[in-house]
């Protein structure tokens, strides 16, 4: 867990130093499940960790479910987020990074 964490905020970081936050960056991240505790910690940490950076987030649930992890990175890449965090299923593996190839953001 606490390796995730530091993993997490190094990728919020790095984001950070890449560009001057402004109010209109936004970041996201997609998880695999909010129904269990470990991820909702980890939404809670990034969005503290973001909010002090001054990014935006949107948290957006797959709820283990890969096509819906799917829809949401596209909806993140049309909506134009500088950087997505992904707790990626690992039936999304190939499609996901499909998903990416064809986006302009920083996929984490």
């Amino acid at each position: 867990m606490k390796k995730l964490a530091t993993l997490i905020s190094a990728a919020v970081l790095s984001a950070s130093m890449s560009t001057a936050a402004s109010a209109q960056d936004t970041m996201a991240i997609v998880v695999s499940t909010l129904n269990n505790p470990f991820f909702v910690t980890m939404k809670e940490g990034a969005e503290a960790k973001a909010k002090d950076l001054g990014y935006n987030l949107i948290v957006l649930d797959s709820q283990n479910d890969p096509s819906k992890e799917l829809s949401n990175i596209e909806d993140l890449t049309v909506r134009g987020v500088k950087a997505i965090l992904i707790n990626q299923l690992i039936q999304t593996q190939y499609r996901t990074l499909s998903a990416w190839q064809t986006a302009r953001t920083s996929l984490y």
